[in-house]
């Protein structure tokens, strides 16, 4: 709950201090005052002194007039502001007072910030009062323990909710966001339902994430986990795409080629799922059968003594005709395989091409099919040119497809599934064209080892007999390396694999957290909400002598939780003065249905200049009426009108109310005393 139990607006100049002091009860309040006399610079204040003008522009702009800001006219004399500012008293639904004070033109402090003393307003005069000070319209206001957003709600029992943005990440449900449902300005407000909700923060679907807080529904909490579930799978599915790109970079420097890991992310992943395979020539074997079979050769050659040239020399001469041998053939092999990358890639080029021309060719049926259904005549999908769009050989002049050409519809459904066709064999000559990239990586590699292998036989053919044979130790030095970064990467794999089998339970229960949301529907508690704010507002409907159309027909979503009428939105086809009273039956109904339900409405409500485009006496009677029967009830409604005195009278004649009313011709904001 808010009451607003004291406002103090000042202006000094060089000669005189200027401003007034309205006082603020229970129930109804109504202002009335002249036009340009001040009043919605009295309600300005009130919203200006909470921090809150955010809710009116993005702009950091003070929303009040240059009487504040400038200059004051004060009997005829225009007089320059020195300084500038209000102080607004309010109260919670516990009985406590806080006073705040915001600078609007000052030398010594900054507008965005705010003091405040604990207490009535009279604490301002207090010396023995002790105030503290919080800063607004900076980052941080709503979250931060010196922002004075957070204050604010926690002085209400507010506590804000994360919400989600559009660009996916989450933060506070701004007050800004709220106060729309509680406040309506003059000149923007009632353009129309909610013409007031800012949409500069970014909040997704922020209309209903404000209006689901203030009723207080489960449907807010639901939908806030279900937030949470979709942004906490959309981050599990990033993080699994770079686990998995890395895991195919590492494999792919080290010529290993990776299989059986998911692209994205799946439940039921086994950390030994992943199937590494090793290039042997022109075969693949597993990654393990490559390590065993290094680690023999290792074992093996332990045993083999370090002989001279001489002693090995028929045993190198063999060697070295072998080496030879495998050179040549290794070379073979990798030229049939850059030959394969070469022909993979072009069969690439005219896949995709063939995509492409199916998916213009798709477009122009659907384009046609739509052309048609919207009674087109003269709308042709043939294709004037000799080319044919699936296969694009010419075709024969005079050449006959068919007798009979498949319809539109038909055309669209073949070439839909022709692409995925085209697009699946796409995916396959991409794998084909990796698998042969890492084999040609590994032929290379093994051709460079060969060739160094002949280089260290023939030097050792040409050198001295006694001089000890070490190319038995290079190669062995080769194979060791091999199989170390074999290992390395087998157990890089698996650690990643293990990662992956971990995320893969976490992504299980997000996916069964969210599939138990999808069948969660509305409480009985929210539809019940929902049904006694359309009863409230088709009530005042009537009562305000809406005419547009029949009150009986208007709902209320219960997805916008907005007016509607034969499922759309209320507002088209509405005169001004029905849009008006749309307005106040929607606002006074959140109100209403808040008290009835113990929500979170503040229980106050302001309008200024309610009675917009000539709004009927009767309707704003009507109006009155409700307004002091909500205020009884305990609400807060402050209303600023410039209706005239006499008639505006009788029409609170008997209606609980307090009325603050200023006489002709005069200005709110006056000379209180000589500077």
């Amino acid at each position: 709950m808010l009451k607003v139990r004291h406002l103090q607006v000042r202006v000094q100049t060089p000669d005189v201090l200027c401003g007034t002091s309205i006082d603020f009860e229970n129930g109804l309040n109504i202002l009335r005052a002249d036009n340009s006399s001040g009043k919605s610079t009295c309600l300005q204040s009130i919203i200006y002194a909470l921090g809150l003008e955010g809710m009116l522009s993005a702009k950091r702009e003070v929303p009040l007039p240059h009487a504040m800001t400038d200059s004051i006219t004060i009997s005829g004399q225009e007089l320059p502001v020195v300084e500038s500012w209000v102080a607004l008293e309010i109260e919670n639904g516990a009985g406590q007072k806080l006073t705040v004070r915001r600078a609007v033109k000052s030398r010594r402090v900054d507008r965005a910030l705010i003091e405040t003393w604990p207490g009535p307003i009279s604490s301002l005069e207090s010396s023995s009062a002790k105030g503290q000070d919080y800063f607004v319209r900076r980052s941080g206001a709503a979250q931060r323990s010196s922002g004075f957003h957070r204050r604010l709600a926690e002085f209400l029992d507010w506590r804000l909710p994360q919400v989600s943005r559009v660009d996916g990440s989450e933060g506070p449900l701004y007050l800004e966001c709220l106060f729309p449902f509680f406040y309506v300005e003059q000149k923007h407000g009632w353009t129309g339902i909610q013409a007031r909700i800012p949409t500069y923060f970014g909040i997704r679907d922020v209309g209903k994430r404000s209006a689901e807080f203030i009723l207080d529904l489960d449907a807010y909490s639901l939908i806030l986990q279900r937030q949470r579930l979709e942004g906490a799978s959309a981050v599990m599915e990033r993080e699994w795409k770079e686990v998995v790109s890395r895991l195919h970079t590492s494999t792919e420097l080290a010529n290993v080629r990776l299989r059986g890991v998911p692209e994205k992310p799946i439940d039921g992943v086994s950390p030994d799922q992943a199937d590494l395979i090793v290039p042997n020539g022109d075969d693949w074997f597993s990654i393990q059968a490559e390590i065993d079979r290094i680690r023999d050769s290792l074992a093996e050659s332990e045993y083999i003594d370090v002989r001279t040239v001489g002693e090995t020399a028929a045993d190198l001469e063999e060697r070295l005709s072998k080496a030879q041998t495998d050179l040549a053939t290794t070379q073979a092999l990798l030229s049939n395989t850059l030959a394969e990358v070469r022909e993979t890639r072009a069969r690439q080029v005219s896949l995709q091409r063939r995509i492409t021309a199916l998916e213009e060719d798709l477009q122009r049926h659907k384009d046609a099919a739509l052309l048609r259904q919207l009674g087109s005549v003269h709308t042709s999908i043939l294709n004037d040119s000799a080319i044919c769009p699936t296969c694009q050989q010419q075709l024969v002049d005079g050449f006959e497809i068919t007798d009979h050409p498949m319809t539109a519809e038909e055309s669209i459904a073949h070439i839909q599934q022709e692409l995925r066709t085209f697009k699946a064999m796409e995916n396959d000559l991409f794998r084909h064209e990796s698998a042969e990239q890492i084999k040609s990586r590994r032929l290379r590699e093994d051709t460079a080892q060969l060739r160094r292998q002949i280089r260290s036989i023939k030097d050792a053919l040409t050198s001295p007999s006694a001089t000890p044979s070490v190319d038995r130790l290079t190669e062995r030095l080769k194979e060791q390396e091999r199989l170390e970064a074999l290992i390395r990467i087998r157990d890089e794999v698996d650690s990643h694999m293990a990662d992956l089998a971990n995320r893969s339970i976490a992504w299980g229960n997000n996916q069964e957290a969210l599939r138990a949301l999808s069948g969660s529907q509305r409480t009985p508690q929210d539809s019940q909400k929902i049904q006694y704010l359309r009863r409230v507002f088709v009530d005042q409907l009537r009562a305000y002598h809406f005419g547009s159309i029949e009150p009986a027909h208007v709902e209320v979503s219960e997805e916008t939780y907005r007016p509607t009428y034969e499922g759309f939105d209320l507002g088209f086809d509405l005169s001004a003065s029905d849009m008006i009273r749309v307005i106040w039956a929607y606002l006074l109904g959140f109100l209403e249905t808040g008290m009835a339900f113990n929500s979170n409405h503040p229980y106050l409500l302001m309008f200024d200049e309610p009675r917009q485009q000539e709004t009927k006496e009767m309707s704003f009677q009507a109006l009155l009426a409700r307004a002091a029967a909500d205020g009884a009830e305990g609400a807060q409604i402050i209303f600023a009108t410039s209706w005239p005195e006499v008639p505006l009278e009788k029409m609170l004649a008997g209606l609980p109310h307090h009325l603050i009313s200023e006489r002709p011709d005069t200005k709110i904001l006056r000379a209180l005393a000589s500077g």
